[in-house]
């Protein structure tokens, strides 16, 4: 693994993204498809972003990483505003980079324009997909696509205290160890601006 090639990512990323971050989570995501922790991974880039950015070299650095991407465009409604944003998955494989695109416009069509689930057991058939191609614990991924009780005191506290998906109640700390630890491990080596800015926030775990 290249970690100058890495860093030219890195700097990339953040010199584009408007949020910082923002751009520190598409770099978690992209370290855990490197290392094998998460088959793919999705982001986007804003029309202002865009403007500032030159997409070619972005796909010649992901490919530069051994890297496939999978560029394409989604509408949405905001405020009753049609709006257009455009979005990418990475993988190490083009055809799960595709699977991960087809699997979130399955999930879109379950659910309105305000985020409401339209269809309970479609949104939790692709919910499970999604969650596999993202590599995040089974058991978190079953127990968030059952749970949907999203003012419960304890499923905030963990929320307050993790950070990349939803732990489950009963296996936070093996979930945590299975992904958060590993994923965290990786980035601490690879990418100093992304983990001095997930770093700056005390209250969630990092590596212990």
């Amino acid at each position: 693994m290249d970690k100058n090639k890495i860093i030219e990512l890195e700097d990339f990323i953040f010199s584009v993204k408007e949020k910082p971050g923002v751009a520190a989570r598409i770099m978690a995501d992209i370290i855990g498809v490197l290392i094998g922790l998460k088959p793919a991974m999705i982001g986007d880039f804003s029309k202002n972003e865009l403007k500032n950015m030159k997409v070619e070299k972005f796909e010649k650095i992901i490919a530069g990483l051994g890297l496939e991407s999978v560029f394409f465009e989604r509408h949405y409604y905001f405020n009753g505003k049609k709006k257009m944003i455009h979005e990418f998955c990475i993988s190490k494989k083009v055809r799960l980079a595709e699977q991960t695109h087809v699997a979130f416009v399955e999930l879109w069509s379950t659910m309105n324009d305000r985020g409401e689930i339209l269809d309970q057991r479609k949104w939790a058939k692709v919910t499970k997909k999604i969650g596999r191609l993202l590599g995040y614990p089974r058991t978190a991924i079953n127990d968030f696509t059952k749970d949907n009780a999203i003012e419960n005191k304890d499923r905030i506290e963990r929320m307050d205290r993790n950070r990349y998906y939803v732990h489950s109640a009963k296996y936070e700390d093996r979930e945590f160890k299975m992904y958060d630890q590993k994923l965290n491990k990786a980035i601490s080596n690879l990418t100093p601006k992304t983990t001095n800015l997930l770093t700056k926030n005390k209250k969630k775990r990092w590596l212990v």
